[in-house]
Order: structure tokens, then sequence, then C-alpha cells
């Protein structure tokens, strides 16, 4: 039940957090995204030869790394969505207001995951630009 809640609260679906749950996947978030960033990081620097086009293709057509690309935008979205959110509860007046702008600030999130998973499904799928 636990992993199927984080999962939700990746993809927009959970329900707001209470402030030790908003803490705790602040701190969840960030270990995961070192982790994967200094995944990403070896993979720049030791993996790829050249940054040419059909390179970084194959690489990202790679189902594996597919994956862990777009846990890393899942786990840098949600967390940037953590952090304008604490800005917003603590800096806009109104309660109203304050309500309106979290749900456009959900909404956001919600599109830019559609967006990642759509980018990243297009290139394992070969539907995006093609390697020349």
């Amino acid at each position: 039940m636990n992993i199927l809640y984080m999962f939700l609260k990746l993809l927009s679906l959970a329900p707001f957090e209470h402030a030790r749950q908003h803490w705790v996947s602040q701190r969840i978030t960030s270990i995961a995204i070192v982790i994967l960033g200094l995944w990403f990081v070896y993979q720049l620097l030791f993996v790829l030869t050249s940054f040419d086009h059909p390179e970084v293709y194959a690489w990202a057509s790679d189902p594996l790394n597919a994956i862990i690309l777009l846990l890393l935008s899942l786990y840098a979205i949600y967390h940037a969505e953590l952090g304008v959110q604490t800005v917003i509860e603590d800096y806009v007046a109104t309660k109203r207001l304050r309500t309106y702008t979290l749900y456009l600030l959900r909404f956001l999130r919600v599109m830019v995951v559609v967006i990642s998973f759509v980018a990243i499904g297009c290139i394992i799928k070969g539907g995006g630009a093609s390697p020349v």
C-alpha cells in the first residue's frame, strides 16, 4: 500500500500532504534524486563516448536507461513541486488564493509528467526524431 501511495504521489494523484509527510517526502525525493543523478552523471562521463544524436538516441532507447531517466524526471518534478508548495503555503496570505494556486501547481505538474511519459515513450518506441 505504501509503494502504491508513493507512486500515486509521483503521478500527482495523491492528495496534498500534512507537514510531517511533506517533510519526509522532501527528504526521500532528495535522496532518490542524488542516487539517480549520480547514475546520470556516471552515464554522461563514462558510458557515452560522444554526445552526437545517434549515440544519445540509442542510449536513451535502451529500456533500462529510459525507465531510470523517467524515474529521475518524476522525482525531480515532484521534489520541485514540494518546494514550490512550501513557498505558496508560507507566503500566500488568503486561504482561497492559496488553494487555487496549489491546484494550479498540481495541474502544471500533471502536464509535465504527461509530457515526460510521452517523450520517453516516443524514444523507446522510436516514434521521436529518428537518428541521422
